[in-house]
């Protein structure tokens, strides 16, 4: 945990999706949504945009011919010796399907994140 001094951060672990955690100014759901199909990251954003008030900023796995073979290639491996699953996720779809889930919701600020083998987009959803 690095934050500047005198910024009160309330560090949770846990169910993001709990309700018993309140309502939350910002979230950050950085990589632990890559895991879901695009319907589901944008049930999961429905959800969570009820109680943020402020932005929400989730990464997912871009779909591209690269990741596509690269995920081709890993089925040959034993499933003991595979990391985790990703689901790679269409940037047109994604931005599509939170237009219409939350109408009320602007698409902001979205980077492209990658180094060696890791690559990912990042996403900001303004909820207010």
């Amino acid at each position: 945990k690095r934050a500047p001094k005198g910024l009160n951060i309330d560090w949770r672990v846990g169910d993001m999706l709990d309700p018993a955690l309140g309502c939350f100014d910002h979230v950050v759901a950085m990589d632990s949504l890559i895991h879901y199909k695009a319907f589901d990251i944008v049930a999961v954003l429905r959800g969570l945009s009820d109680r943020t008030s402020g932005s929400m900023v989730f990464t997912f796995a871009p779909q591209t011919p690269l990741l596509m073979v690269a995920l081709g290639m890993g089925r040959l491996f034993p499933r003991s010796d595979r990391s985790p699953a990703i689901i790679p996720v269409r940037e047109r779809l994604i931005r599509t399907l939170i237009r219409n889930a939350m109408p009320s919701a602007r698409l902001a600020r979205d980077r492209k994140v990658s180094g060696g083998f890791y690559t990912s987009h990042a996403l900001e959803v303004l909820t207010a």
